[in-house]
């Protein structure tokens, strides 16, 4: 009987310390990317969105340096969660996106930058970071040939709620 009860103990104890994967929700971020012809126009039009190079945060968690072109997916707790969009990496951002994670969904969010062109001679002369939930519809149709983003540009307190996969279409399939 002791032995039993030494068990239901053990499980009880790994059943609260132990996080279980299904209490998690998958967030794909994604910087646009330009096409040449689009290049061109932001090289002569005084308004216009760009891709967003700067950092990524959950919070106060830092949790990726973002590049144009590429995606990254993390397996997030369920619950609220405060994303912040600033260029530089010591502290969080102003432009905020709030998300309530649900348990087993999957959420998509765009990252670009609006930029104001001074002149020919001073091409940006203001940036402000934008960071926006779309369907994941439309960031298949935006980021579907995207690659991941480069691993040594997530934070390492968070690399292992990365997701691996190599193509944006099949992090959304899972």
């Amino acid at each position: 009987m002791f032995l039993r009860v030494s068990h239901l103990l053990l499980l009880a104890f790994v059943a609260v310390e132990v996080p279980c994967f299904a209490q998690t929700g998958t967030v794909t971020f994604y910087s646009i990317r330009l096409s040449a012809k689009q290049e061109v126009k932001a090289a002569v039009v005084p308004v216009g969105t760009v891709p967003f190079t700067g950092w990524l945060f959950d919070g106060n968690q830092r949790l990726a340096h973002a590049q144009g072109g590429r995606f990254m997916s993390f397996h997030l707790a369920a619950g609220e969660h405060l994303f912040t969009v600033p260029y530089h990496s010591n502290h969080p951002g102003k432009t905020t996106l709030h998300l309530k994670i649900e348990a087993n969904d999957h959420y998509c969010v765009r990252l670009s930058a609006k930029y104001i062109s001074g002149s020919l001679l001073v091409p940006v002369a203001y940036v402000d970071s934008q960071i926006e939930e779309v369907s994941c519809q439309q960031a298949l149709k935006e980021a579907g040939n995207f690659k991941p983003i480069d691993t040594e540009r997530i934070d390492p307190a968070v690399r292992t709620e990365l997701e691996s996969s190599t193509s944006f279409q099949k992090t959304l399939e899972k």
